[in-house]
């Protein structure tokens, strides 16, 4: 094993000698031919089913006899796939569970940003309580008057509803990444990986200013296995092999490999001789004049080594004291003082074809913690599911012994059925009708074609004795019995394992006639808790990725950067990235309990009929159940309950205008009415007064139709009162 080079010394001392040393040793502390690989690599044959006849020798040969006859039984062992349905039947399970996650901001001033965000709105809410009260007493302010609630509610809905601006940034730009780089099949191959293997790696990396990603297979990586480390980022380091063709290599290296590296790659030095894919990768001298196999292993190393860095404190042009972290080889000046730490720095670097080293630099993306600047993570993350003092183990592996057992017992059960000869019927050959022309094979033919056969009562034995019939018997070679006993049997294995792991027959299904609703529900539940556990390890390691991918985006966008991403209910979304904002935030990423988020979404969903009845529109029934993630909806049906709001406040207001119109409209009707009352009351007074003016009148007029009246009074009468009846009329 090579000796690791030194790695605490300045960075002009680490030479390209020191880095092709340090990548031999990291590969040589590494092994991808171990009985580690060899056995995840059966894993996998499992999951296919594909199996090796020689695991099964001490059923099928149990005597180890070297003769090919003596061990030729009538049955052949064959692979009855167990274990393939559960790994699918999970996978099914993981593609429909939500995608719930939550980016937050976690710098040292979100908290001064929030108090600076509540003092702006306080300062709004006053201005407009000052607008109220001087709309009130009729002060022309130029502004509407709004109704406000009281001052501890308004600051409590402030508190609720503050979002940092970096927060809506970042989960953006997961959403993005997400669109990008097809993250919902990469989880689901890494998920595979978890099942099958108990492991699952992924690499995270910037090319050409954007993010890339990479699922690694469990065979192709080795890492330092550290008693506490959790998740491969924090390893110490790490070794990921590639078989690439020659081409494959110059087209990513050729920035960096010289004219003789491309010859030699030509030419490659050693022979790759399995298959990619296999456990075990062996190279051996190769002839100059063979030319069949250009595949050559890339093997990628990222270690951690020692960089010398310093916290400058000064003074700025306001007169404040300021820090910020500088490198080695910074000059300081007079009024400015330095102090130096020796902390951890990601190095990674190629070799290629077993001597070409290239790439070998300090990792762009180190992912330091603003708090602790010696925190770096290595590009390669993963997670082992269960390794803690004692070897990892996964869902194909605990499986495997039930697939073995089962495959056995069908071998059995397959011996059993060649074995089953029904009843078998003892009789004298003698008797066979030979005199009439009669043979075995006529004998045998009419009796399966017709049911019955004949026989010479007269026939003698080998001594010409007479042959006498009380000889006959029968044998019941049946072992129906027992094969029945072994089906069961099989059934039995196969529900021991699903039992294991936590599938029950109603997690499938395959429900009875004779169950209740509460007794499914409740198998359903507790098959679901026991394999909760696979769901909620593996969401964790998600939760690390998606902070590494939020991290590598702040590199790759140091810039800034523009974009737009088709979003889950198929809007197009854009998204600009301020670069002095972006690189400056520390973001988190929450992921929710999925299982507790898919029941709340099943819940909501099984509402929607009740919101369809109340009156809801057919387009936010259709984004409920369109959604994938809880908060979605939460966020949807908040709208509604907005729009809602603002529809009864409309109508509130659209009935009170009417109600106020109506009263106006009743207002003036009884104003209309109560003049009408007083003209005709006025008109009425004055025929009265002129009728009795008529009347004085008559009394010192002369009568010409000696009537005793005047002719003209009479008939200014007869006018007077027939409008006093008209009117009189017009009241009733």
């Amino acid at each position: 094993m090579y000796q690791i080079p030194k790695q605490k010394m300045a960075r002009s001392r680490k030479s390209k000698d020191w880095a092709k040393e340090c990548i031999r040793a990291f590969i040589n502390r590494s092994s991808f031919s171990t009985s580690t690989k060899h056995t995840i690599q059966t894993y996998y044959e499992a999951y296919n089913g594909n199996l090796r006849e020689a695991d099964y020798n001490y059923v099928t040969n149990p005597y180890n006899s070297e003769a090919w006859a003596k061990k030729n039984f009538p049955a052949r062992l064959r692979n009855y796939n167990i274990l393939k349905p559960i790994v699918d039947l999970m996978l099914g399970e993981k593609a429909k569970r939500p995608l719930a996650y939550q980016v937050v901001v976690r710098n040292a001033d979100i908290e001064s940003r929030f108090d600076k965000f509540r003092q702006t709105e306080f300062k709004k809410y006053l201005e407009q309580v000052f607008v109220n009260e001087a709309n009130a007493v009729g002060i022309d302010t130029g502004q509407p008057s709004m109704e406000l609630p009281a001052a501890e509610e308004y600051m409590d809905q402030v508190y609720s509803n503050y979002k940092d601006s970096r927060a809506i940034i970042g989960q953006e730009v997961l959403n993005y990444l997400f669109d990008w780089l097809g993250m919902e099949d990469q989880i689901q191959k890494m998920f595979f990986d978890w099942l099958v293997a108990g492991e699952c790696y992924s690499y995270k990396d910037v090319c050409m200013n954007d993010v890339t990603y990479d699922v690694v297979s469990p065979l192709d990586i080795d890492f330092e296995k550290g008693p506490d480390v959790d998740y491969i980022e924090d390893a110490d380091w790490v070794v990921r092999r590639q078989i690439m063709s020659v081409n494959q290599v110059v087209d990513r290296f050729y920035d960096v490999l010289s004219p003789k590296d491309i010859d030699q790659l030509e030419m490659p030095t050693a022979k790759h001789r399995d298959g990619y894919g296999g456990a075990q990768s062996m190279f051996i001298n190769k002839p100059e004049d063979d030319e069949s196999d250009r595949m050559v292993e890339v093997l990628h190393v990222c270690w951690k080594s020692f960089s010398r860095v310093g916290i400058l404190s000064f003074t700025d042009e306001l007169g404040q004291q300021q820090e910020m972290v500088v490198d080695e080889t910074y000059k300081k000046a007079e009024d400015e003082e330095i102090t130096y730490y020796w902390v951890n720095e990601v190095w990674e670097g190629y070799q290629i074809d077993k001597d070409i080293y290239v790439s070998f630099n300090p990792h762009p993306v180190q992912r330091n913690e603003m708090n602790n600047i010696s925190v770096c993570k290595l590009p390669y993350n993963g997670r082992v599911y269960s390794n803690r003092h004692s070897d990892n183990i996964s869902l194909i592996s605990m499986g495997l012994p039930y697939q073995v057992l089962y495959n056995v017992f069908h071998y059995r059960l397959e011996l059993s059925i060649a074995k089953n000869k029904d009843k078998i019927m003892l009789m004298e050959m003698n008797t066979i009708p030979k005199r009439h022309g009669w043979d075995e094979e006529k004998f045998m033919y009419y009796a399966d074609a017709m049911g019955f056969a004949f026989i010479d009562s007269t026939a003698e034995g080998k001594n010409n004795e007479r042959v006498t019939f009380n000889q006959y018997q029968v044998l019941d070679m049946s072992l129906g019995q027992y094969i029945a006993a072994q089906f069961q049997l099989l059934q039995a294995i196969k529900a021991e394992w699903e039992e294991n792991i936590g599938v029950s027959r109603q997690r499938k299904g395959q429900v009875k006639t004779s169950d209740g609703l509460g007794s499914n529900e409740r198998a359903i539940f507790q098959s679901s808790v026991i394999s909760e556990e696979i769901f909620r390890r593996f969401e964790s390691f998600l939760e690390r990725e998606y902070a590494g991918l939020i991290d590598t985006s702040k590199i790759a966008w140091r810039e800034g950067k523009k974009m737009t991403y088709v979003t889950s209910d198929l809007r197009t979304a854009l998204i600009s990235i301020d670069p002095e904002e972006y690189q400056e935030a520390e973001y988190g990423v929450f992921v929710k309990n999925n299982s507790r988020e898919q029941d709340k979404l099943q819940q909501m969903k099984s509402l929607t009929m009740a919101l369809a009845q109340n009156g809801q529109q057919p387009s936010t029934i259709a984004e409920i159940l369109d959604s994938n993630n809880f908060s979605k909806i939460k966020t949807l049906l908040n709208e509604v309950d907005n729009k809602q709001k603002e529809l009864q406040e409309q109508q509130q207001q659209a009935q009170q205008q009417a109600a106020q119109q109506q009263a106006q409209a009743q207002q003036q009707l009884q104003q209309q009415s109560q003049a009408y009352d007083a003209e005709q009351r006025e008109r009425d007074r004055a025929l009265k007064l002129e009728l009795k003016k008529m009347d004085v009148a008559q009394k010192v007029s002369s009568d010409a139709d000696g009537n005793g009246r005047r002719d003209d009074i009479d008939k200014k009468r007869l006018d007077l009162e027939r409008e006093k009846i008209n009117l009189q009329r017009q009241k009733g």
